[in-house]
């Protein structure tokens, strides 16, 4: 009986034995794998700070680029504002007297509404003579409708007639309203002048889609 209680006792510390050996073995795994766990987490922390920083990068550079675009693009502008007013210049300051009064295009331009333009015109006495010019102006626009040729005056189009007073020069500037389907061809201004003859103006519809 005693022997059957020292082998009982026996078995039970060898089971202990290998218990805690397994706990110790499975404590070191799990110690090992908390690492590598750890180790993966501040990678990926990393790995997650490095993209940021790139996006960071990139979203600078492409803001940089767009900057420098739109510089460009209002560089490019402002030159072509320049020479349109050096070229008026030159027209106002002709030496020559060449004819009594020009019309000028700056700008006519297409606006969301369809049919709704924006212009800005000048008009211009070239000679050196410096007498003021006086008067009104009336815009017409000469179109096709359906084919067919019409002549829209200020009504037609929304616009008022203009008080002419200048030495050199009047810009002239404001919106008009083709109508539907029309397809605009000449404007034409026509010039109630004071003291002088009246006398109409024209230049080339510049849009070629302007229904």
């Amino acid at each position: 009986m005693h022997q059957s209680l020292g082998r009982r006792l026996m078995v039970v510390s060898l089971i202990a034995s290998l218990l805690l050996a397994v706990a110790g073995y499975l404590g070191l795994r799990y110690q090992e794998q908390a690492r590598l766990l750890e180790q993966h987490r501040q990678q990926a922390e990393r790995s997650r700070q490095e993209l940021l920083a790139l996006r960071v990068d990139l979203q600078t550079l492409l803001s940089a680029e767009s900057s420098q675009l739109a510089q460009l693009e209002q560089q490019s502008r402002q030159l072509a504002e320049q020479a349109q007013q050096l070229a008026l210049y030159r027209q106002v300051l002709a030496p020559d007297g060449g004819a009594e009064l020009l019309l000028a295009q700056e700008d006519i331009t297409t606006l969301a509404e369809p049919g709704l333009f924006s212009y800005r015109l000048v008009l211009l006495q070239p000679t050196n003579t410096g007498n003021r010019v006086t008067g009104q102006a009336r815009l017409k626009i000469r179109a096709l409708q359906d084919g067919q040729p019409v002549v829209f005056n200020e009504e037609i189009l929304g616009v008022a007639p203009v008080t002419l007073d200048f030495r050199h020069f009047q810009v002239l500037t404001g919106q008009l309203q083709l109508p539907v389907g029309s397809r605009a061809q000449t404007l034409e201004l026509q010039l109630e002048l004071d003291r002088r003859p009246a006398r109409t103006l024209s230049l080339n519809w510049p849009t070629p889609d302007n229904t």
